[in-house]
Formats: C-alpha cells, structure tokens, sequence
C-alpha cells in the first residue's frame, strides 16, 4: 500500500527539525569535528534505496553520528503525517499491525538506517498481498537480517536467533510449542503423516542450519582477499550455507539443494502451516475486533486464510471477511483503545485541525511517552495489545496531555477555531454541545456538565476567549470515550475505499 496522496502532498511540506550540538568522532584514527546544527529539513529518505541508506548504519563513517538516526527519525514524522492526512484510517491501523507483528528495534544503527525502505517495501508493500511473499520479504531484509542476527549465521557455527522468532512470533506461535511434551519429531502428533501439529527446538535447531549463508552486503571478508561489497543489499553466500541433510516439520531436505532453497522451504511450510493460521487469525480479530476475540469469528478467519493463502490478495480477503463478520457483532462485543497517533489524528480530523508538524516536538517526547512508539520495542515480540495496557497508569497521564497539547498548540501543531459552526456570543453550553457531536459522534451532556463544574463554569456563561474554549474542548477529549474506537470500516466503506496492492 503507497502513502495516501493527501500525505505526500503533506511530505512535499514537511519540514523536520535537526538539532544537535558540536562534538567530535574518532573516524579511523583521525579525530573529526562537527558543527552545531539547528535547522529544518525536508523528509528526503522516505524513498530511498537500501544503497543509499546504508551509510547510515555507520560503517566507513560516511555520515557523522547525530545524523544517523535520521532515517528513523523520517518515518516517524511521515507516520504521524499519513495517521492524520488519511481518509482511511483503517488503513493504517491494518499497517500497523503488520508494523508490530513482525516487530523489529529501529533504535539500533544498523537496523534503523535501512528503516524508510523496510516500512514502504517490506510492510507496506505486502501487508494487503499474500502472507508468504510477505514473510520471504521480511527474511531476506537487512534490518530484520541484522536485528535477529542472521547476517552472521553460518554453517557449524548456525545463528538460531531468526528462526525461534520464525516459529514462535511470525507463524506458528508459542501455543504450537510442543517441547515441553515431545523431545523427539516422530513423536509430535501428525508428524508420520507429514503434517506435525506444532514444533519442538529440533526445528529450530535445523530451521537455523537452513538460513545459514543468508546476509547482507556489508564488506564482510569471504576469505582469499575478496569481501563483499558495501550495499546492504542482501545476499546468499554459498560457502556460508549448511548444505548437509535436515528434517524440519516432519519434512526432510535433501542435501545440497539449490541456491536459497532450504530457506525458502522453511518459510513456506512456516506459512501455510494451521496453526500460523491460526496464531495470526487470532491476533488479527484481538487487534481489530476485541480484546477477548470471539472464537466463531478466529475460527472462520482462520478459515479464510488457510483457503486463500496461494492468493496474491490473501490479506486483503482476510480483512475483508473480519470487516463482514464484524459488522455483524454487537457494540458490546467490540472495543479497542486508540493508539496514540491515532488518538492526535482522530482530534485532528473532529476539529479539522490543519495539523503540522511544527518543530517535531509532539514527534518526541510526548508522543513517545504516550504509548509505546512505532519501531521502539526492545523486543521482537512487539508491544503488547490491549485496553488494560494502552490505558494503563503508565500510559494514562501522558495521553491526556497529548489530547490537550494539540487541543492547545503547545507544540506549534496549528490552531483550529472553537467557535466555528456557534452561534455570536455562545454559551458554554453551546460550545460544548457542538464539540460532544464532533468527538463523540452524539450529544454527551453528563461529561460536559461534570466537566464545566469541576472548571467552576456555569454553563449559561457566554464564553468569549478562543484559548480557555480550546482547553475545554481539549479536556473533553481526554474523556475514556474518546480514548476507544475499533477501527474497522462499514463493509461499504472497505468496498469504496480498496487498498491498492502489488498485484492490482
């Protein structure tokens, strides 16, 4: 899926503040100096190459240390822009699933540099095509070959950090781990019929040998005086691969197959295995539907990705059937907490706020300590999901604030008119009724009323100053009601509103 055209017309636009200090790197012995920078710059990497990014990893020092991050600092800034700009937000909360799935740590260099291409390609690019090519895309992807330590994997010496992540996050699950109760393949049930209902460390064991020789081009020596150029392309290198025999899901590898071949057989049978079907299908309809997700619908979205995973529109089908299956379901059975973009982005919109990025204030701190931020969670499980942690204590404070900043402008975001659509001289009252329907959709007289008594306002006052009108307005917000939403849209809307993919 592209960015949407509104968001780029908004990128053109953007400008994001870079400021650091002097300082000094040691640059191959040679100590250099740089100056201090305080300046705005256009978002100029969302499209660039894997080559063109490299330099940011670091390597040869090409790019001074305080520009490094810079690439992630970008996506960061045009994820916020595109949550806002959308008509579809929906979109982008498909995305970022995706995004959090298959989770990786954009704060180390060397998975960070190469972030803008990994978020338009890799996530972008297959989140509404077929989950296979989607998956062989991750694998083969310098970030992730750098985050789980693949790029290093060789044979006798086999990195299993990928492959448990393979099995245990991205496909299978921890609930098809069957260690604990079969140490041997042939005793896992299924697997003398060829399909073993889960997987035991065998197979990871195995699974690592299978990736071993999958890299990226960094310069690393390949012994005889040649080294691999410096890209960050990736690369199967063949004298790194294990060639020997392996058995991986009651599936045997014939030794020496072709070039990337034991990997990819890996990947496939990883895909299309019913319990990775199942696994996603249960995070998909926890994500979009419910906290608690209804079995009857995981079960017949587990049913719809197994039938269509040779689609190359598998994904699409498959949200398609949650947004059909979950128009169907009670107000009751749904509700999800609001991320923190998309708490700005669904203010923004209720206000028609034309939101900036202003000096990238709201892009740090205050969003990032709202909630947890996009390619920041140390671990590759991804963050977890749910009402009980997206409001919890932790997290509470800091999204009311963020609600009343950008109600008030304090980080420079653009200001909105709160007396547009009221009559002259309004009533608190007034004014409140007019923003409860723009918030919530419908009148909400009780959150007002509590509100404007907890300010020591009558509400028959007329209200004069714009900035105590925003503040009100901006407290309102702050309200558990507009702090959830399930983001699914009307099976119209979806059917209006197709995302684009590869294969249209």
């Amino acid at each position: 899926m592209a960015w949407s055209k509104n968001a780029l017309l908004s990128y053109k636009e953007t400008l994001l503040r870079v400021r650091y200090n002097a300082g000094k790197f040691n640059n191959n012995g040679v100590e250099v100096e740089y100056p201090a920078v305080d300046e705005l710059r256009p978002l100029s990497l969302l499209g660039a190459s894997i080559p063109e990014l490299f330099p940011y990893t670091g390597r040869d020092n090409l790019i001074i240390p305080p520009e490094r991050s810079r690439p992630r600092l970008e996506v960061q800034a045009a994820t916020l822009m595109q949550a806002v700009e959308t008509d579809a937000p929906w979109q982008e909360e498909w995305v970022g699933f995706w995004r959090d799935h298959f989770s990786i740590y954009a704060n180390s260099q060397e998975v960070g540099a190469y972030l803008p291409h990994w978020d338009r390609e890799i996530i972008r690019g297959n989140c509404w095509g077929n989950f296979q090519s989607m998956l062989e895309a991750t694998a083969q992807h310098p970030s992730m070959l750098v985050y789980l330590n693949n790029k290093s994997s060789r044979a006798g010496n086999a990195n299993e950090n990928y492959a448990r992540e393979l099995f245990e996050l991205h496909t299978l699950g921890r609930n098809a781990y069957l260690n604990n109760l079969y140490a041997q393949w042939k005793s896992v049930p299924g697997a003398s019929q060829g399909k073993p209902q889960g997987y035991i460390d065998q197979d990871v064991y195995e699974a690592a040998r299978a990736f071993t020789g999958w890299t990226i081009e960094d310069g690393s020596g390949l012994g005889g005086g040649q080294s691999l150029p410096k890209t960050g392309l990736f690369t199967y290198v063949g004298i790194w691969h294990d060639n020997y025999q392996k058995r991986i899901l009651a599936t045997e590898f014939e030794p020496y197959g072709a070039a990337m071949a034991d990997g990819k057989k890996v990947l496939a049978l990883c895909a299309n295995h019913p319990a990775t079907a199942q696994h996603l299908s249960y995070k998909l309809v926890q994500r979009f539907v419910s906290d608690k997700p209804p079995a009857d619908l995981v079960k017949s979205t587990t049913q719809v990705f197994l039938e269509h995973r040779n689609s190359p529109i598998q994904l699409q089908l498959v949200y398609q059937h949650i947004v059909e299956a979950g128009s169907k379901l009670s107000t009751a059975q749904k509700q999800k907490a609001k991320r923190p973009m998309r708490l700005i982005a669904s203010f923004a919109k209720a206000v028609n706020l034309p939101f900036v990025l202003g000096d990238g204030g709201v892009s740090g701190g205050p969003l990032e300590s709202a909630g947890a931020p996009i390619y920041s969670w140390p671990t590759p499980d991804g963050p977890p999901d749910g009402l009980m942690w997206i409001l919890s204590a932790a997290y509470l404070r800091q999204r009311a604030q963020l609600s009343q900043g950008i109600s008030e402008n304090w980080w420079k975001t653009g200001e909105w008119d709160p007396f547009n659509g009221l009559p002259t001289k309004p009533t608190y009252t007034q004014l409140m009724t007019r923003w409860e329907k723009a918030l919530f959709k419908q009148e909400r007289p009780e959150l007002s009323n509590a509100l404007l008594l907890s300010q020591n306002t009558k509400p028959s006052d007329v209200v004069t100053d714009p900035r105590r009108a925003r503040r009100l307005v901006g407290l309102l917000a702050c309200s558990p009601s507009f702090q959830t939403e399930v983001m699914l849209p009307s099976p119209e809307q979806f059917k209006s509103n197709l995302p684009i993919t590869r294969s249209a």
